[in-house]
């Protein structure tokens, strides 16, 4: 019983979606897709007109004893302007397209640019990947569909009227072949958009798994079973997203297939029908199987784009849930109205902060909740600690004892539940994070190395060459055209190219978690004996996640950590005399 309610309701759900989806698909078209402000529905309504008159002027010549020359000129003239606007309005539906996708792509780079680092943390890369590209592939040639629907239509407001003033009976016929395939298609759409929303979901895993090919290639080469049972994974959610496109297209095209059999019953009825008809003379059936087979093609146009729309309706529900989702989880107070030269359209650059002379944790606690949305919950802090320039702090616990998180935590990226940051003695509040972020440099754990040098200004890279000498990396890898000329390198030395970046920034803090951990000795040597220290004496607040238990007399503090709460915070030596 209970799985007959779960139907009928995913089914109420389904058509509810498809009945809204298409109304919000089209003020997405006509407000954010620029169709408003574009001279193509211009030329739409004039290739309507221009079509419309070519039609009436053929069959005046096939009313008339002999050919007048206006007609003939109103024919081919009408031709003309038809061939015209109709190739003016592909070519602007072309460049709307194109400005739709970038718009859509632009808003959500920036959106996931802005969100907070959470939200990747509990989203797949393989549903924001899909988005961005195929949905919003998808809703953007939504635009060509309903320009050529919106021209068919047009043809068909001014053809069925025209049909009624010829023979009323053919137009009533007409009207009614229209509308049984609305009908069909308004039957068929709610099941086959839920089958494509649920194909769309399906191909989220199968991006996912092929993550997985791209990024764990090295441990799918240690084990073959492992391999084996990735690809039989693969194999599965492909057949599955086949299984669920096929099931959608075949509803899809019954609908598109019951438009067409009325228009051949039409046809059949013209052609047929009309000649017993009392009083109907061969001159208006000629008439009017003119119109009707001028008008077939249109009607068949938008019969066949109406699943087109189905699909980029889905596609717009998925973007808009996507959208929300970013909306939830801000990481910036928000963007700046207005261009600023230099930047990202819509922001504005923040001023580093040169220095600071304390942060502050005040009682900081933050929750942990698995990605699945189940029950487990771990629980990090409260946590108070003070952190000044110059020292070297190195933080140190088992697996699971929270050191990331806090890190997160100290570098902005993770907001508190509850407690407060201080940046001498002010509250960090959302419109002072950005500039508070701004004071770290950080080489992560989990690092990502960009090939270019995004955001340094010509001074930072200026220093980028001194920093990869020094880390013993100028034999392997230059500067060339504000880009490093290749990151083919060892774990360790993709390491050390990142802390290249961080040095030339010259921000007061640098967040180094687990920076030894792949580095062979005599580099590992460097990196305490050499590296810390120097950029302590420079001024900068060093703050390092280690396991190195025989280099703990190498910094000022150790901080340990148990269980999410901080159990021990050291002094181990003088910060004056680690700066002399």
């Amino acid at each position: 019983m209970s799985n007959e309610a779960d139907g009928q309701a995913g089914a109420e759900r389904a058509t509810k979606h498809a009945r809204t989806g298409l109304g919000a698909l089209l003020r997405f078209l006509l407000r954010d897709g620029n169709l408003l402000r574009s001279p193509v529905l211009v030329y739409a309504v004039l290739a309507s007109l221009t079509r419309s008159g070519m039609i009436f002027s053929i069959n005046a010549l096939a009313a008339s004893a002999a050919i007048a020359s206006g007609d003939v000129a109103l024919l081919f003239g009408s031709i003309a302007a038809t061939l015209t606007f109709s190739h003016l309005a592909r070519v602007n539906s072309f460049r709307l397209v194109l400005t739709t996708k970038r718009r859509l792509r632009t808003r959500l780079s920036r959106q996931l640019l802005d969100t907070d680092a959470g939200f990747f943390a509990r989203n797949d890369q393989g549903k924001i990947y899909s988005i961005v590209t195929h949905e919003v592939n998808q809703i953007s040639s939504a635009s060509v569909n309903l320009i050529e629907s919106l021209e068919a239509m047009l043809l068909i407001a001014f053809c069925i009227p025209y049909l009624f003033y010829l023979s009323w009976p053919s137009g009533l016929a007409t009207l009614i072949a229209v509308l049984l395939g609305c009908v069909g298609y308004v039957l068929a759409q709610a099941p086959a958009q839920e089958n494509a929303e649920a194909a769309s979901r399906v191909e989220w895993q199968f991006f996912d798994r092929i993550n997985d090919v791209l990024r764990g290639f090295k441990e799918l080469r240690l084990r073959t079973a492992r391999k084996d049972d990735l690809q039989d994974d693969i194999v599965v959610l492909a057949a599955r997203e086949r299984e669920l496109k096929i099931r959608s297209e075949r509803l899809f095209s019954l609908g598109h297939v019951t438009a067409q059999g009325v228009m051949m019953g039409l046809l059949c009825l013209v052609v047929v029908g009309l000649p017993l008809m009392a009083g109907t003379d061969p001159a208006t059936v000629l008439q009017v199987l003119t119109v009707v087979l001028l008008t077939y093609g249109p009607v068949e146009t938008v019969m066949g784009n109406l699943s087109s729309f189905s699909r980029a309706a889905v596609s717009h529900r998925l973007i808009q849930g996507l959208e929300k989702e970013l909306e939830g989880h801000p990481a910036l107070p928000g963007p700046v109205p207005g261009p600023v030269p230099g930047t990202a359209a819509g922001t504005a650059p923040t001023p580093a902060r040169q220095g600071f002379r304390s942060i502050r944790l005040e009682g900081v606690t933050t929750t942990l909740t698995s990605p699945g949305g189940g029950d487990d919950r771990f629980v990090v802090g409260p946590l108070d600690l003070t952190l000044t320039p110059g020292e070297v702090v190195f933080i140190c616990g088992g697996n699971g004892a929270g050191k990331s998180t806090l890190i997160s935590l100290l570098t902005g990226l993770r907001q508190p539940d509850a407690g407060r940051i201080l940046l001498d003695d002010e509250p960090v509040t959302p419109d002072r994070l950005d500039a508070y972020r701004g004071l770290f440099s950080a080489v992560f754990s989990e690092f990502h190395l960009f090939s270019r040098l995004y955001g340094l200004d010509e001074q930072e890279r200026g220093r980028i060459p001194a920093s990869l000498d020094q880390l013993d990396l100028s034999h392997r890898v230059e500067v060339r055209d504000n880009a490093f000329s290749t990151l083919a390198l060892s774990s360790g030395q993709k390491r050390r190219l990142a802390l290249s970046v961080a040095l030339a920034e010259r921000r007061p803090i640098i967040v180094l978690d687990e920076f030894a951990a792949d580095q062979d000795p005599a580099h590992r040597a460097l990196y305490y004996d050499v590296l810390v220290p120097q950029m302590a004496r420079d001024g900068h607040l060093i703050i390092a996640v280690t396991h190195d238990e025989h280099c703990f007399d190498k910094c000022d503090r150790l901080i340990r950590m148990e269980a999410g709460r901080i159990v021990s915070d050291t002094r181990q030596r003088s910060a004056a005399i680690s700066a002399s």
